[in-house]
């Protein structure tokens, strides 16, 4: 262990402080092409990581009311257990097939990161669409001046918090394996499925959903033995301030520059680890 782990969590902080999304998703790749951790300590630590930086976002979207704890609450009926689940297949395949357990998660965590690159890229354009989708529905009772409908359909009452659950067992079960994904994949849903929900609600709910994936997978790989505190410590000391330091710099780089690099190096890691 030595500063440079910090440097490290520097650098993840001042880029999750740069997009708000992504930058979390090269700590595990930083420390198994770098810095030789073994797949499955990696992904633990990643794990422990993540949680404490997600639940000072909770903390915060909580107290600006920006959380709906509805639609949190049905993604976390799929990703907790799902989560729990994988990292007990993990740790099953750790046990009784030692010789596979590296490349299984390694390949899974490949294929993940080169997903997340490619949300990261499309997710401007995605979200573009939404909007748009959502002027375009709104604007007959505008212009009539009709309050807008509250009837609830079949859709919304149904199908959509079943959908949401499973989901979040898909994320979930991801996250459990490669310690990717549970922001991006999600916000990205979110926006189709929840399109009332506002851009500080989505980032507010998205947040809070994590905290809850990643703290079961805490538990997971707390009982397996699998998370370096030392590591974690080390690199939040680095990481608390690059997320502050990254959103001062926001607003003098242009995300239009920033995410198709952050994408770039995200897709490169991905083909690095297949």
């Amino acid at each position: 262990m030595d500063y440079r782990i910090s440097l490290v969590g520097l650098l993840i902080g001042v880029l999750v402080g740069l997009t708000g999304m992504g930058g979390g998703s090269l700590l595990a790749p930083i420390m198994i092409l770098f810095f030789r951790v073994p797949p499955v300590w990696a992904i633990g630590t990643d794990i422990a990581y993540s949680t404490v930086t997600k639940a000072v976002g909770s903390l915060v979207h909580i107290r600006q009311k920006t959380v709906n704890f509805q639609i949190a609450l049905w993604l976390a009926c799929g990703s907790v257990p799902s989560t729990l689940l994988s990292i007990g297949l993990v740790q099953y395949l750790r046990t009784n097939y030692h010789n596979l357990i590296d490349g299984f998660i390694l390949r899974t965590l490949g294929i993940t990161l080169m997903i997340v690159a490619a949300l990261l890229l499309l997710k401007p354009f995605i979200m573009k669409g939404v909007e748009q989708r959502n002027l375009e529905r709104h604007k007959p009772a505008a212009l009539q001046g009709e309050p807008e409908e509250k009837s609830v359909n079949r859709w919304e009452q149904r199908y959509r918090p079943l959908l949401t659950i499973v989901m979040g067992a898909v994320v979930g079960f991801l996250v459990g394996l490669t310690s990717v994904g549970s922001g991006t994949l999600i916000i990205v849903s979110l926006a189709f499925m929840f399109p009332r929900l506002g851009p500080r609600e989505l980032v507010g709910t998205d947040i809070f959903q994590a905290f809850m994936l990643l703290a079961s997978g805490v538990i997971g790989y707390l009982l397996s033995g699998t998370i370096n505190w030392a590591m974690v410590l080390l690199l939040l000391a680095g990481s608390l301030p690059g997320v502050f330091l990254g959103s001062r710099l926001s607003k003098y780089i242009p995300d239009n520059i920033l995410r198709p690099l952050l994408a770039s190096v995200l897709a490169l890691s991905g083909w690095k680890l297949l």
